[in-house]
């Protein structure tokens, strides 16, 4: 005998089934949303950016963001090749009539307006020999060179060697002068910045005084007139040396090179119209 009430099961069991198949296979089926890419922790350079957008992009992520990240990554990577550029210097010249001398400017240094500071400093005190020489370009014959020791952020070191011939000189005289300057300060560095005055008078008159770049032969000569000025006159001269100086040029000029104090002394024509002493601190 036929149970109407199972067939009334069976048949509500075989319509919900298909139903449920269907949910479980729509449920199933459906591809998991991405969830969304933490860039906190990014790096900000266009390869790493581009990489990582490329890779894994976010859904609420615009198209256009990894172009506009590189180009922002791109343009602070071109910040930092100008800002790291090394500062460096270029020669300049003046000329007129009989004179020539070289001096140097800044390249490369970012502010603009310390730049313009240092690089008239710098031509003031090379082109300061022609008033204190009082120098006449169409009688007078002066030719200086300069070597740029050293230029950084914190300190350019010049030194300048030349010859002078004076309306009426019968052989040129051999000069030298140096030039310091503190770049954070814009200003010059004189010898007591180096050295001790007293201290180094007295070195010069020791038999440890060392000069540099000499022959034997021309040392011995130097070792013997050094001692004929006296110690006061030496740490008088010492005092007074280098830039800024007023009336006449100073007789010392100094410089510091490597961790070596370089200064100059006056002798006779005969052994050069200078010599150059040198000090290093660490082997006294």
């Amino acid at each position: 005998m036929i149970n109407f009430d199972q067939v009334t099961r069976f048949h509500k069991s075989a319509i919900l089934c298909p139903l449920i198949l269907v949910a479980a296979i729509s449920v199933t089926g459906c591809k998991k949303s991405p969830e969304k890419i933490d860039l906190t922790s990014t790096h900000t350079t266009a390869a790493e950016t581009m990489a990582s957008s490329t890779a894994e992009p976010a859904e609420t992520q615009p198209e256009t963001s990894a172009r506009e990240t590189a180009e922002a990554a791109s343009a602070t990577q071109g910040s930092d090749k100008v800002t790291n550029k090394k500062m460096t210097t270029q020669s300049n010249t003046h000329s007129s009539g009989k004179v020539s001398i070289d001096y140097p400017s800044l390249v490369n240094m970012e502010d603009s307006q310390k730049a313009a500071a240092i690089d008239a400093l710098l031509k003031k005190n090379a082109l300061s020999v022609l008033d204190a020489w009082k120098i006449n370009d169409q009688e007078d014959s002066l030719n200086v060179n300069c070597q740029v020791l050293s230029a950084d952020r914190n300190r350019i070191t010049v030194l300048y060697t030349g010859t002078l011939t004076k309306k009426g000189d019968a052989v040129p005289t051999n000069i030298m002068y140096s030039n310091t300057i503190d770049v954070p300060n814009v200003s010059d560095i004189g010898f007591d910045h180096f050295a001790d005055p007293y201290t180094m008078a007295g070195y010069v008159l020791s038999g440890d005084c060392e000069f540099y770049n000499v022959s034997n032969e021309k040392k011995a000569g130097l070792m013997d007139v050094k001692n004929k000025i006296s110690l006061e006159d030496y740490t008088e001269m010492f005092t007074n040396a280098d830039f800024p100086f007023e009336g006449d040029l100073p007789k010392v000029f100094s410089y510091e090179h490597q961790g070596v104090i370089y200064f100059s002394i006056p002798v006779p024509h005969e052994l050069g119209d200078y010599a150059i002493v040198m000090f290093a601190p660490d082997n006294k």
